[in-house]
């Protein structure tokens, strides 16, 4: 599994990345953070780790742990990085310092998403549908093309795999081991599922949760400003950024 590391200090943050990208997707964050040593992996089956197969969520939590080589590090993890870096902290707890969970599928999806993954599996591998996906994501230029290139290099068997396992949710078991220091996330333009269903369940599990008013699924780039300062506020003093509310 290819990674960058980045940046210097004396402790260390590892970022996660979602689905349908690649480590790429943290440039609006890792230069914010230079007083840290980033670790950025492009995770198994995507980016410069296209030919690595994908096994699953839990393989690739060993992955990253042997990655890690004993040191804890700050987890930060979005959407499928989330949801692996709730494995890693439930497998490898003495390697997590720290976790802030971004736009978790914590709980299945609803019957609406579920329908949408599906038909979007049937263009995968067409380059409009990347091209249409990334003028939704408001993705343009270099950003763009870099996302339609990372998109046209996962396998689709890679894409069914993954949504095969993220469509039944965190295990329980996993949720429920949780460490203390636990940030969830989402933005509440995001599916139901995921800002209510899901930090209500984080929530169960011991986590803190909070919501990013008027914000989508990606939100690390579409406010990378409230994003970086959520990140650093929770890891540096455990408590909510700027922007950030409370659910009820």
């Amino acid at each position: 599994m290819k990674h960058v590391e980045t940046g210097a200090g004396p402790e260390r943050i590892l970022w996660l990345h979602g689905g349908n990208v690649a480590g790429w997707m943290w440039a609006p964050q890792v230069p914010a953070f230079d007083d840290y040593v980033c670790l950025v992996p492009d995770l198994p089956g995507f980016g410069a780790s296209a030919d690595d197969a994908w096994v699953s969520i839990a393989e690739t939590a060993d992955r990253i742990a042997d990655l890690l080589d004993g040191a804890p590090v700050h987890v930060v993890g979005l959407s499928l990085g989330a949801s692996i870096a709730v494995d890693l902290a439930a497998r490898h707890p003495e390697l997590v310092q720290s976790l802030v969970l971004a736009s978790t599928q914590a709980v299945p999806p609803r019957r609406l998403d579920r329908v949408a993954a599906r038909a979007l599996l049937l263009f995968w591998n067409q380059r409009g549908f990347w091209v249409g996906l990334a003028r939704s994501y408001g993705l343009t230029g270099e950003d763009a093309d870099l996302f339609v290139s990372t998109g046209l290099g996962i396998r689709r068997e890679t894409a069914v795999a993954i949504y095969r396992e993220v469509r039944r949710g965190v295990p329980s078991a996993s949720l429920d081991a949780l460490p203390t220091g636990t940030l969830a996330l989402a933005g509440d333009r995001d599916s139901p599922a995921i800002w209510r269903a899901s930090l209500a369940r984080l929530r169960a599990a011991g986590a803190e949760v909070a919501v990013a008013p008027g914000l989508h699924h990606q939100f690390s780039v579409e406010d990378p400003v409230l994003f970086n300062d959520a990140v650093r506020s929770w890891i540096e003093s455990r408590r909510l950024g700027a922007g950030l509310v409370t659910p009820t």
